[in-house]
Parts: C-alpha cells; structure tokens; sequence
C-alpha cells in the first residue's frame, strides 16, 4: 500500500511539472506573438508617416463661412434690411384712415389747435433750445459690465452700481480727468456774437485778444526775490542781466568772470548752472542764435568766448588784429551781425556765427554806443560829438547825419522794437527822445521829449518789447533809475520809492513779454520785479 501511495506521489508531481513547462511555453509563445503584432504595427505606421510627405497644419486657414458669419453679426444682413422697410401703400392706407375717422367739427378745432401750438413753440424755440446727441451706437446698449468683462478677462469688486459698460467707462472718466469744459452742456461764451463767429468760421483767422494799453501816472510794480540770490558771486559789479528770448531763463554775469543761469519764477529763482572763466572779467554777456549761444567780452583781451547752452562747451575765439577789447557791443534783432565799437571811431561788424569781421565802418568821432533798427536794415551810431550816424548796413555807407539837441557827448542809445522811437542818453544826464522818422530825414530834428530826471552820466537805455516803457538809469549814483511812459512822455512816479535800495544799477532788461523787469547794480545784486500790467512772462 505504502509503494503505491509513493507511485501516485511522484506521478502527481511529474504531472503537475508538465504542466508547469508547457505553461510557460504556451506564455511564451503568446508573448512573442504579441510582440511581432506590435512590431508589424509600428512598421506600418513608420512606414505611413515617413514615405509620403508630411501635411503641413495651417493655423490661419481662410474659413467663407466663418467670415460670412461674422459679417453678418458686425454689418448685420442686407435681407433684413430690405424686409423691415414699410410699405408705402400700407403706410397710406393707415394715414387715410386716420384722417377719416375724425369728425368734420374737429377737423377745424384741430387745425386751430395745431397752428397755435406751432406758433407757440417757434416761440419758445429761441428761449428753449435742447441740444440732442449727434451720434448714438446701438451696441453701447447691449454690451453690460458682465459680458465686457468676461471678454477681458477682468473682474471689478463687487458693489458697483453701473450695469452698462458706458456707463462704467464715463465714471472712471469723470473720477480720474473730471468733465472737460468742451463737455459741458450748459456751458455759455461771455460777448459771443454770431457774426463775429461766422467770420472767423468762414476767414479761418483766430480772434485777436484784446489789449489794453498801460495806464500813465502810476505802474503797478512788486519786488520779488533777487534774481541771484542763491549766489551773489558773480562780481561786486553786475555788468550783464538778459532774459532769454524763448524760455524762463535768465543769465548774469559780472567783473568776477562768472556766468551764472537762472530760472526765473519769482520765488526761488533756481540756479541752473555757473561757469567760471579765470583772469577774465566780464563785460558784456548776450545770448546769440535763439538762445543757444552765450556771447561774452571783456575790455581787458583782444578775444572773447563761446558758451554753447546745449553742449556744454566753451570755446575762446581770438578777435582780428585792431580789435583790443570788446567792451560794447550790439546784436543785430534777427542775430545774424555784432557790431562792436573800436578805437578811433572805428565800428566793426562780425558774423554772430563765426565772429569773422566783414566791415569796418568810420566815424570822426570816439563811438560810445550803437543800436540796430528792428528791419536789421540800418545801423545808429553815437559818440563824444553831438552828430548821430545812420549807416545802411548792406552797402556799408553812412546815409544820414542828424545832430543830437543839446548833446556834447553821448554815452547810450537805443531804439524801440516797433521802430517808431529813438533814445539817446548824455553824459550830462539827459536823455532825449526822437520820433524815428525825423532823425532819418532832418539834420536837426527835435525831439518829442527831455527827460532831465537824471543828473549823472546815463549808461543804460532800454526800451520793453512792446515799447510803452523807456528805462533809463546811470551807474554813477545810488538809485539812479527812471522809467517814462510812452506815448504821453510822463515819467512814473511811485518807482523808486524812498525805500528802494537799488544802489548803482548797471544793467537793465525786460522779459519777453515784459512781466519781468531785471536790474543789475554794482554790489553783487541782480534785482527783480514784477510788473502786474503785463501777465504773461
């Protein structure tokens, strides 16, 4: 029993192993084929993909009916356009019967009514006149805060009152820039005429503004902060104070051999820049070339130099041989010539961009002060004689002589910007004033006015842009300074007061649009004043 429990034993086992062995093969050759299917597969697609050329994928591909539709949605359709336009015949018929309808006793009270209320409201027209919106998008009702936002992907904090997306673009506006005065419906001109609007509307001109002339007696005058205060180092003695001619900007210069710009507004008056030119003291400082250029000479050298406002950069320019110094000098009002005053009665005549002279004119006396005419045509000379030359500057030649009344000799001159007016100011104190014309055609003409306010010698004459004021001062006594109304020739008589410490003014200019008044003196100061007539600067 016990030798056939060990036989079914071991046949059990050897069973059991066969089947594990041919298991494992059956595994083994499913495997395999499942591994050639997958291998004929990959071989297929490889072979698909790569023997026929590749498709390339258009992302912009042009879709009619994609475009159609937006059309329709932007432009919307011309069918329904064409449908919803009414009938006339219908339109007719309705009116018809409309007008049948009514009784024939009201037809009359109905006409009456109507033309009265016509009449009424054509009369109210001008009294009540409503403006209406000249363009309306429909859309603008359409589009809600919701939906513009969800395009935008943005979202708003919660509470906003605006459900419109107009409505939420005019608040932000109106929180942000305020209503502007174009905006205002109610909004009425002070003096509008229609007929002044028709012709600037059909001429294309602009409305001149209006100007008032500056009343005599008494100037309206206020002293502000010094122009300089934040240096005081451009020499005891101020020789130079100019404004320039586009821009809030004014320089100063002095015996020191100091430049200094400022920005002028009344209050700090900030220093821009400085430069310092050693061992050469400065006698007269100008702006050339529409601002660019600072022009500045001594009495001391026979050169002078350069500054150049946008590069920064200085330049030392030697004058021709004969020219020992450049003391006096005049720019031409277009800034095109310089005419310098020379040694025995010579006046040179430089290019203001090379400084190369092109002529030398001649008097017979020492030259003390020349002054261009505004037309850049002609050329005012004056010197210790009591004759003034008028040279005409393109043939270089002098056209006229005039005698100055009362004159023995001339220390300052100047005209006026609108040509109409001729200053000239004596070492004996008085200035004389001339009417242009008389001092071009008569040998002794006679001056409108004599100012004898003054009893030093004048070094300074200065017309302001719109020549309604002549500033005149000498540098030989404390508070030296007057100023005379033109055209009534009446010097004002508030300024200087007796509490004005103006010491030795030695230099005097006006803003563009004379706003500003600077004047320089000889104890470091360049002094400034606000003239409340003129607004603008």
């Amino acid at each position: 029993m016990k030798r056939n429990n060990s036989k079914s034993k071991k046949e059990k086992q050897t069973k059991d192993n066969v089947h594990m062995l041919t298991g494992k093969r059956k595994s083994k050759n499913n495997n395999m084929n499942v591994k050639a299917s997958i291998n004929a597969i990959n071989t297929t697609k490889y072979s698909q993909k790569f023997k026929a050329p590749p498709k390339k994928k258009r992302k912009h591909a042009y879709d009619p009916k994609e475009e159609a539709r937006l059309e329709k949605i932007v432009f919307g359709d011309v069918s329904d356009v064409i449908n919803n336009l009414p009938d006339d015949n219908i339109t007719k018929e309705e009116n018809k019967g409309a007008i049948a309808n009514l009784p024939s006793d009201n037809v009359v009270a109905n006409k009456e009514t109507l033309s009265s209320e016509s009449s009424d409201e054509d009369s109210d027209k001008d009294d009540q006149e409503e403006k209406k919106v000249a363009w309306i998008d429909e859309d603008d009702k359409c589009y809600t805060v919701e939906t513009a936002l969800n395009i935008q992907n943005r979202k708003l904090p919660s509470g906003r009152p605006e459900k419109l997306y107009t409505e939420l673009l005019e608040n932000k506006y109106k929180q942000l820039v305020g209503t502007p005065k174009w905006a205002e419906i109610d909004r009425v001109q002070d003096d509008f005429d229609d007929s002044d609007y028709e012709v600037l509307k059909h001429s294309s001109h602009l409305e001149a503004p209006k100007i008032k002339s500056l009343p005599k007696g008494i100037i309206d005058i206020k002293a502000l902060k010094s122009i300089n205060q934040q240096t005081y180092n451009e020499g005891p003695i101020i020789s130079s104070l100019e404004f320039h001619p586009t821009s809030t900007v004014a320089l100063v210069a002095g015996s020191s051999g100091i430049l200094s710009l400022f920005q002028v507004d009344g209050i700090e008056n900030n220093k821009l820049y400085s430069m310092q030119y050693k061992r050469f003291p400065i006698s007269k400082a100008k702006f050339l070339k529409e601002g660019t250029e600072v022009l500045l000479g001594s009495q001391f050298y026979s050169h002078c130099h350069s500054y150049n406002l946008i590069s920064g950069k200085t330049y030392r320019i030697p004058l021709r041989h004969g020219i020992t110094n450049m003391k006096k000098y005049e720019v031409s009002p277009d800034g095109r010539l310089i005419a310098l005053c020379g040694r025995a009665g010579e006046i040179h005549l430089l290019t203001s961009s090379s400084k190369e002279v092109i002529g030398t004119l001649k008097m017979n006396t020492n030259c003390e002060a020349v002054s261009f005419t505004p037309d850049n045509k002609l050329l005012v000379t004056h010197g210790d004689g009591n004759e003034m030359y008028i040279w005409d500057v393109k043939s270089r030649t002098c056209i006229h002589r005039a005698v100055d009344d009362g004159c023995l000799s001339c220390s300052a001159i100047a005209v006026s910007p609108n040509g109409q007016f001729l200053a000239t100011g004596s070492k004996e104190g008085v200035v004389n004033l001339y009417d242009t014309n008389t001092v071009l055609k008569e040998k002794v003409p006679v001056p409108l006015k004599i100012v004898l306010n003054l009893v030093t010698s004048i070094s300074t004459l200065k017309f302001n842009p719109t020549s309604e004021i002549l500033a005149m001062a000498s540098d030989k006594k404390a508070n030296a300074f007057k100023m005379l109304h033109l055209p009534s020739f009446n010097v004002f008589s508030n300024f200087p007061t007796f509490q004005t410490t103006m010491a030795m003014p030695s230099a005097i200019d006006f803003s563009p649009s004379s706003g500003y008044l600077g004047i320089a003196n000889k104890s470091h100061k360049a002094f400034l004043y606000r003239l409340k007539h003129y607004g603008n600067y």
